[in-house]
């Protein structure tokens, strides 16, 4: 009786929380999840090519969202880790509007009136880091070198922790989106 009661238990855990993360899941992880919202932001057609940098810039700053500290308490930042300063960015520079505009339209989301802790789920966070992205004038280069001194100068920047170096290293060893293709 006591094992049936038990294995029950675990059952009716697991059927509520043994669901996929999906991009709408508040504290969502995984390189599925990663590639699910990086697909839906190409899908909206407004930003160019970013070359593997919004998969690689996930795997970077939280594993995809599976390194510890990726949803600590206080901080909303989500799988891009999105400081509350960059996100206020997002919503508040009106050279941002035509991809506020397509935002709404096809993912009816009204991004000026979401709020810091929507970045928890996956899609906000990754709508928020390709926000801050295309205010920058200088587009997303290609190689992973130069994606590295990119993300240091203009994401990650002076104040964060990371490195250039930390970043190559990182992606070398990345799996999933961010991946770089296998030389053979």
């Amino acid at each position: 009786m006591l094992l049936t009661v038990i294995v029950f238990g675990v059952l009716a855990h697991c059927f509520s929380s043994c669901e996929a993360d999906t991009p709408y899941t508040p504290k969502g992880k995984g390189s599925d999840v990663v590639a699910d919202v990086v697909q839906m932001i190409s899908d909206l057609d407004i930003f160019p090519t970013d070359h593997k940098f919004l998969c690689r810039v996930a795997w970077v700053e939280s594993k995809y969202g599976t390194a510890s500290g990726t949803y600590r308490r206080f901080y909303y930042g989500g799988i891009w880790q999105v400081d509350f300063i960059g996100y206020r960015e997002t919503v508040t520079q009106q050279g941002l509007r035509k991809y506020w505009d397509r935002i709404r339209e096809r993912l009816h989301i009204d991004w000026q009136k979401t709020s810091w802790s929507d970045l928890q789920k996956p899609l906000y966070s990754g709508l928020a880091a390709r926000l801050f992205l295309a205010r920058i004038p200088a587009p997303i280069p290609a190689d992973v070198k130069s994606q590295a001194l990119y993300w240091k100068e203009y994401y990650n920047t002076s104040a964060g922790k990371g490195t250039v170096q930390k970043f190559i290293s990182d992606v070398r060893q990345a799996r999933g989106c961010a991946a770089q293709p296998q030389r053979g």
